[in-house]
């Protein structure tokens, strides 16, 4: 099987998957996208990706409408989509569109197609929450207020294994279901950033977390 199909199987998983592969760092994430969302008390979520449905699970019981969009039909999504598809059905239907680990799945080219269709699915005031892996060494430590906090490293700088891919083969290891990540020696969060601007989504909050960058963009 070529690596193609390889990359494409991962389309095909069921949440069982996702269940069984939870580990700290998503429940770390999840802590910081429920808290955000519990503070901006939304009615309407549209969550693109629902993967292990933990998010779903939390938030579906605070809000009036929840809507998952997923390309995997083993996902059992409410709509099956792809979201560089703009959907005309879904325009200005939602306070808040959740997009976790999924833009880093698509060709970077697809990129700005698909945020303006996120920008088209919120109402005026909507926000969206991205996140997307960062290449990078990662360091988790707590205040004495028990607040945690993320300190990071680029890639390369603490071991020789990362050094040489870096510096001397100039090849960056990333996830091999993903098409690209910030960190990978091509994008940059700059990339990031000039997108957002360019479809007129207002930065709102930047965090770095455990192995991703997490966006709230706002819509005017």
């Amino acid at each position: 099987m070529n690596e193609e199909n390889e990359f494409e199987k991962q389309f095909s998983l069921n949440q069982r998957y996702y269940l069984e592969n939870l580990d700290f760092i998503n429940w770390y994430w999840y802590f910081i996208i429920i808290k955000e969302v519990i503070c901006f008390k939304p009615n309407d979520i549209l969550e693109i990706g629902s993967g292990s449905g933990i998010i779903k699970n939390c938030l579906k019981p605070l809000v009036e409408k929840y809507i998952v969009l997923d390309i995997n039909p083993q996902l059992n999504p409410d709509i099956l989509g792809d979201v560089r598809i703009c959907n005309n059905e879904l325009n200005n239907k939602f306070n808040l569109i959740i997009i976790t680990d999924v833009l880093e799945h698509i060709p970077f080219s697809d990129l700005e197609q698909t945020v303006q269709n996120l920008f088209l699915y919120l109402k005026n005031g909507g926000k969206v929450l991205i996140t997307i892996p960062h290449r990078r060494s990662n360091f988790l430590f707590m205040t004495p207020t028990q607040k945690p906090h993320v300190f990071t490293v680029p890639t390369g700088f603490l071991s020789p294994g990362a050094f040489y891919r870096r510096f001397i083969k100039r090849k960056i290891w990333i996830d091999p279901h993903h098409r690209w990540e910030i960190g990978d020696g091509k994008i940059k969060k700059g990339h990031l950033d000039k997108i957002f601007q360019k479809i007129d989504f207002k930065t709102e909050k930047f965090k770095k977390l455990l192995c991703v960058d997490f966006w709230v963009l706002k819509k005017p």
